[in-house]
């Protein structure tokens, strides 16, 4: 197999290479994904566009109060050993941590795993249970910044379309009392996609415990990471007892939209969206309590 090989110095440089092949020429950043699907002759490209040197996409920053600028090219193994993402966003450790292997996240990318769009990527629902931001150059030019859900537009389609580029994703800084945690159901224990995904974040009222703000995204279980709006409205304003948790998770199974395949029925997906939601929701509320 014959293709170009691009190493640009800029973005300007790397989003003119993109148009230039008309969709032809993809991005190489971790190579995790694209290289063995060369190897296997299932895709093929008119050339690979090399973005591990750009060094406004290689790194991440955390602000004074522990906010994200995540390049897109930081490895995830980078994040992983990160202190201030241990200490304040453990739901994005936590997705990180399971996949793939070590070797695997010492070349993977936090952009990576974004950018395919598939369901069952898992740091899409731990990013979005803690309203991160994304911001890509779109196929006409344009740089734009929105919602980590709403990148998402089918499975393995995203906003970036074919010539897009990702360039960071932006994580707000946690307010007070504010406790997250992120669960995934796989076949096995380790080098498995999700069957069911699910995080969930909790801000606390620290006057009377009540819950001001919550979020609950789940990954695997629709055509694309999703929320579950309804689940979190039963929470909102209410003091976060375990029934309510309870009638919050059994909301959640009715928000989903899952399929039957070889790795699990539909209906066994939609009964551990429960599970799992019940679970990431207790854990984030001990969390908060902790993080005044």
């Amino acid at each position: 197999m014959r293709f170009n090989y691009f190493e640009p110095s800029s973005i300007k440089e790397t989003v003119d290479v993109l148009h230039q092949g008309q969709g032809n020429n993809k991005i190489l950043a971790g190579g995790t994904d694209i290289i063995i699907r060369l190897r296997r002759q299932a895709s093929s490209y008119q050339g690979l566009v090399n973005i591990k040197q750009l060094p406004d996409l290689t790194t991440f920053s955390t602000g004074p109060r522990g906010g994200l600028s995540i390049g897109a090219v930081t490895r995830l193994r980078l994040l992983e050993t990160s202190t201030a993402i241990r200490e304040h966003f453990p739901v994005l450790l936590e997705a990180i941590q399971v996949i793939g292997s070590l070797q695997l996240r010492n070349m993977a990318t936090i952009g990576g795993n974004l950018c395919n769009a598939s369901p069952s990527a898992d740091s899409a629902p731990a990013l979005i249970a803690t309203g991160a931001t994304a911001t890509f150059i779109d196929d006409g030019g344009n740089e734009r910044t929105v919602p980590i859900q709403r990148l998402f537009v089918g499975p393995g389609s995203s906003l970036l379309g074919s010539t897009g580029l990702l360039l960071r994703i932006d994580v707000p800084e946690p307010a007070v009392m504010t406790g997250n945690n992120f669960e995934r159901l796989t076949p096995r224990n380790a080098m498995d996609i999700a069957i069911v995904s699910a995080a969930s974040q909790l801000t606390l009222e620290p006057t009377n415990g009540k819950v001001r703000d919550v979020s609950i995204a789940l990954g695997a279980v629709a055509p694309t990471p999703v929320q579950a709006p309804r689940a979190e409205d039963i929470l909102r304003n209410r003091e976060p007892t375990s029934v309510l948790l309870a009638k919050a998770a059994t909301m959640a199974m009715e928000e989903c939209n899952p399929i039957d395949d070889i790795r699990g029925s539909a209906s066994y997906r939609r009964a551990m969206v429960g599970v799992l939601v019940r679970r990431t929701l207790e854990r984030a509320f001990e969390r908060a309590q902790k993080r005044r």
